[in-house]
């Protein structure tokens, strides 16, 4: 609070009191909370406030509020600029700050911290004819003396004679955490052999005498600083400077931080530059249009176009592709628009040879600091080499798989030239044409063994159909036909087949259901397949139900079940030749895989497909559908597709 004239006769206090009333400085007490505890009038006075607001307990955030908004502080946001001078109040040992005011003139304040974690602030202001005057500012040698104590940086103060004058706190701490204690009146030439004999300065070494007098010269010469190492891995970075009346300052800089941090930049520049050496690819830049602007070719002389061509155009201008016709750029233009990153993206061109070759690019949209897109940066990779050699590994796969296809159907054909025999001798014995045999026994292994024989002639002609199939030998014998009694019929085959009853077999079919064109036989041969494979795998009180409807897509046909159901992952698998779901449950059943595949390629022979939809331990649908065209057949609703299956001949027909 202002103090107020004293009594006469007033005790000490009060004369001290009316004393600091007319010092001619503001002087303000805060508690640790920044809240007023005393004041004088020219405190009131200096920042224009009323003396009677200034009561214990007036907090210093008014006055601060005050100057932010009238933009003491410099622009920026008003409560932000608050809350820094609060904290800059309240956490500094000491501190002195001037500012011009509004007025032009100089409003200077120092504070310093009270024991009792209070701050203690004067106040003192000058106009600007005040600070026009050079005399006006008191400057103390304990003032400065002060002000170098706290500095960060270490300074050292050299006479005429180079011998050390004066050395500050931060100076002391280097050099006993360098290991050489500083004392005045050393020389500068023998603090230097000092540093040398402790090992302190390597590049010294080679020569400690040459290394003592440069370093001499270039100190009393002044105006020069050097980065010098130490050991531990520390920098020190030293500035000398002439003073007017002679005799030399220094400050002394620990850097290691900063030097530290430079070297790992250098070390990351040096690695990227090595990544980007080894690399065999385009590093390439667009600007926000999307037209190159930067281009670098690891592979300069080889590859092709030339970088030159690609500056000022956008990638799909070089490449001669309109995005707006070509559905594949203009997808890849539209992730760059949106300033989307993407990879492997893949496109041709021909270069001046009339050779193809085959590129994949990846980018990464690039923002300013102000969030605006920039473009894009990215590398470029051809792909040729790689390309044609899997295009070739495809062709010899191609062969080898054609290969082994011919082998198989092949062996199958020899194979069923015995097994005709087997089964024809088989089928006399199990009819007695030549009278009962003497054993009884004889009649049931005439049995077996038919039925063993045509079990091999049904794999054997799966295996020619699926050969047939993979090198396009099938020849499709169209006709109109109809699928209610296709389905009747398979139904019937399976039901001869099964044993033990097996599961129960029910039709859904519409009456008005119209015929299709296709097939038969391998349409019949498609129905019983999914239906056999459905009881086969549907236990005896389960359920197999038929289905089948004309869509707008085609003809629909579904094979429901209630059977074990098919793991996720075995769906896939299930579909390649001679692998099935599980090989330990499968063994308890007939069969080397071959049914679905074979009913896939039969399906797709007549350009429709097979989809699978499986829960294990819920049951099993397949559904085929048959394309539109081979709806209605006969019936005027569709025309009678046009052979394109009769492929080449090679094998025999088999069946």
């Amino acid at each position: 609070m202002t103090a107020g004239a004293p009594p006469e006769g007033a005790p000490r206090d009060h004369i001290l009191l009316e004393a600091v009333d007319h010092i001619g400085v503001g002087l303000l007490v805060l508690d640790a909370d920044l809240r007023l505890v005393a004041c004088n009038r020219q405190f009131a006075e200096i920042n224009d406030l009323d003396p009677d607001e200034l009561i214990p307990g007036w907090p210093y955030e008014t006055v601060v509020r005050r100057n932010a908004e009238r933009g003491d502080y410099g622009p920026g946001d008003i409560e932000e600029r608050i809350r820094d001078r609060l904290d800059f109040t309240l956490n500094s040992v000491s501190f002195k700050v001037e500012r011009i005011r509004s007025t032009g003139s100089l409003l200077m304040f120092t504070g310093a911290r009270l024991p009792s974690g209070g701050v203690v602030m004067t106040f003192d202001e000058r106009t600007e004819a005040e600070r026009e005057d050079s005399h006006w500012f008191p400057v103390s040698f304990d003032n400065l003396k002060r002000a170098v104590e706290h500095s960060a940086q270490g300074i050292e103060i050299w006479d005429l004679g180079d011998r050390l004058l004066y050395f500050n706190s931060a100076m002391e701490r280097i050099a006993q955490e360098v290991g050489v204690p500083l004392e005045t009146g050393v020389s500068y030439e023998e603090n230097i052999r000092r540093r040398i004999e402790r090992g302190l300065l390597p590049m010294a070494e080679k020569d400690p005498e040459a290394y003592v007098a440069e370093r001499a010269a270039s100190h009393r010469r002044g105006g020069d600083h050097y980065l010098v190492p130490v050991v531990g891995g520390r920098w020190l970075l030293i500035r000398d400077s002439p003073l007017p009346g002679g005799g030399t300052i220094t400050t002394i800089s620990d850097v290691s931080d900063l030097k530290r941090t430079e070297q790992a930049l250098q070390e990351s520049e040096h690695r990227l530059r090595d990544f980007v050496r080894s690399s065999s690819d385009r590093f390439w830049e667009v600007d926000e249009n999307l037209r190159f602007t930067s281009l670098i070719d690891m592979r300069a002389g080889t590859a092709y176009p030339p970088e030159a061509e690609f500056v000022g155009k956008t990638r799909w201008e070089r490449a001669g592709f309109d995005p707006d016709t070509d559905p594949e750029w203009g997808a890849h233009r539209d992730v760059m628009l949106r300033h989307e990153e993407f990879r492997d993206f893949r496109y041709d061109v021909m270069n001046v040879d009339g050779e193809w070759r085959h590129w994949r690019v990846s980018g990464v949209p690039v923002f300013g600091e102000d969030g605006e897109f920039r473009g894009y940066r990215g590398i470029s990779s051809d792909d040729t080499e790689y390309v044609e050699s899997m295009r070739k590994a495809v062709r010899e796969a191609e062969k080898a798989n054609r290969a082994k296809s011919m082998f198989l159907a092949t062996v199958s054909r020899e194979l069923r030239t015995p097994l005709n025999a087997i089964i024809g001798f088989s089928d006399l014995l199990v009819s007695e044409v030549f009278g009962p045999p003497a054993d009884p026994r004889y009649a049931d292994y005439a049995r077996d063994v038919q039925a063993s024989g045509h079990t091999l002639l049904t794999l054997i002609e799966d295996m020619l159909d699926l050969t047939r199939a993979e090198i396009g030998q099938i020849v499709l014998r169209e006709s109109r036909i109809d699928l209610a009694s296709e389905v009747a019929a398979a139904v019937a085959m399976t039901r001869s087949r099964q044993r033990d009853g097996g599961a129960a077999i029910e039709t859904a079919i519409p009456t008005d259901l119209p015929p299709i064109w296709a097939d038969a036989r391998l349409v019949r041969q498609i129905l019983t397949n999914l239906i056999s494979n459905a009881t086969k795998f549907t236990p005896s009180e389960g359920l197999v139900r038929v289905e089948a409807r004309a869509t707008d897509q085609g003809a629909e046909i579904r094979i429901c079940d209630t059977g074990i159901g098919i793991e996720p992952d075995d769906l896939e698998k299930i579909l390649r030749p001679f692998e099935e779901a599980d090989s330990q449950l499968s063994r308890h059943y007939e069969g080397i895989g071959l049914g679905l595949p074979l009913t896939k390629s039969f399906v797709e022979l007549h350009g429709g497909t097979l989809s699978i939809e499986s829960e294990p331990g819920r049951g099993t649908t397949v559904t085929v559908l048959l394309p539109k065209e081979r709806v209605g057949v006969g019936g005027g609703t569709a025309k009678k597709p046009a052979q394109e299956h009769e492929l080449q001949a090679g094998l025999s027909e088999g069946h």
